[in-house]
């Protein structure tokens, strides 16, 4: 699969679910906290853009850049995603200006844009439950806690004299 393949799968992915947790990675005293965000854009050049709320520093004492990781999760959705890469705080007025999202941040002034540039992005596909019925579960459960299994091969032997051994 080629790069643009990926990154056309991945941006996919990534529209379908839409939502996902941040998370910084970074060493500093100053971070950004963890929060739910909701994506914006996924440019062609592999970047990931969406808001935050703004935060009570000034974003100018924040890194420059600093490693994040998005975990993209939809309840109903049959997979999952975790997207690593360095995110960045968009302030230059130009760039906020070439951004799709200027008239959404002139409304909303509470809010600041972001970018992630994809570095890695892991995708998972979840298992179909089981429909199995409260028998069969609680029969499973039951094996599970005193560990039978079919390959044990312990059985009681009565010997004549009631004595119990092992075979």
């Amino acid at each position: 699969m080629n790069t643009n393949n990926q990154l056309g799968f991945i941006t996919s992915k990534i529209e379908e679910l839409e939502t996902a947790v941040l998370h910084s990675h970074a060493n500093s005293v100053l971070n950004i906290k963890s929060t739910i965000v909701r994506t914006r854009q996924v440019d062609e050049n592999g970047n990931v853009w969406f808001t935050i709320s703004r935060p009570q520093q000034e974003i100018n004492q924040f890194e420059k850049n600093f490693p994040v990781a998005l975990n993209y999760y939809k309840k109903d959705s049959p997979f999952f995603m975790n997207v690593f890469g360095i995110a960045r705080i968009v302030s230059d007025p130009e760039e906020l200006i070439c951004a799709d999202l200027n008239n959404h941040l002139r409304t909303n002034p509470e809010e600041v844009l972001m970018c992630v540039k994809i570095l890695s992005a892991n995708y998972y596909e979840k298992e179909a439950a089981k429909n199995e019925s409260w028998l069969t579960k609680c029969k499973r459960a039951f094996m599970g806690i005193f560990s039978f299994e079919e390959d044990d091969h312990y059985y009681w032997n009565l010997r004549a004299d009631n004595d119990r051994t092992y075979a």
